[in-house]
């Protein structure tokens, strides 16, 4: 089963919450943390640290893709605006993007993405809505084959038909699923070679922060 939680950041505007739930991530987080030149990009990283800590637990190897697993156990970290989101699965890796959704963005869609992609941007009554769900499903993509985001993102179509997405792949032969969760204000995809995705979307805001702030 792939399954996916997503934090909300806002309660770590706090400073006394924020500096309280500091100690409680390993000191490779917390050095990589307190490095960040925003209190944005360490709360993102602070709220990746509580998702793993509590979901995945201690990281003791790399996959064959080269990214961090625990034992048996595939995951992903994503992050953008508020919210961080993890992804993990069983022994299939899996990729996770989120992002927030902005105007303008339409133009720079040949940069990155096939004519057919651009096509389907072009025809969509919500062009910019449409940019940022191709563009997520793209790197939950090539996070879950392990390829560096922002890379080989030509190589590969994604192609979304009456809310059906199917991938044409050029790069390996390996077949891929996806699910898409609804998030006010972003788009959110998983990738994965496991079909079997969580329904639903399993908020776990309140959870981290109660559990952290009563130890």
């Amino acid at each position: 089963m792939v399954e996916t939680f997503i934090l909300n950041t806002d309660p770590l505007d706090s400073r006394e919450l924020f500096e309280q739930l500091l100690e409680q991530v390993d000191n490779t987080r917390k050095e990589k943390i307190l490095k960040l030149r925003t209190f944005t990009k360490q709360k993102q990283s602070l709220g990746a640290g509580l998702l793993i800590k509590k979901y995945v637990g201690d990281i003791h190897s790399l996959n064959k893709n080269g990214k961090p697993k625990n034992n048996d156990t595939e995951f992903n970290i994503s992050h953008s605006g508020k919210y961080v989101v993890l992804t993990k699965g069983g022994t299939e890796p899996v990729g996770v993007d989120i992002e927030l959704m902005q105007r303008g963005n339409k133009h720079i869609a040949p940069r990155f993405f096939t004519l057919d992609e651009c096509v389907q941007i072009d025809r969509s009554y919500d062009p910019d809505k449409t940019f940022t769900q191709i563009w997520t499903l793209k790197e939950a993509f090539l996070k879950c084959i392990g390829s560096g985001v922002g890379k080989d993102l030509k190589r590969f179509t994604i192609h979304i038909d009456d809310e059906k997405i199917r991938i044409d792949n050029r790069i390996n032969r390996n077949f891929y699923y996806f699910k898409e969760y609804d998030v006010s204000g972003y788009k959110l995809s998983v990738c994965s070679e496991d079909n079997r995705f969580s329904e639903t979307l399993e908020d776990v805001t309140d959870e981290i922060f109660k559990l952290e702030e009563t130890k």
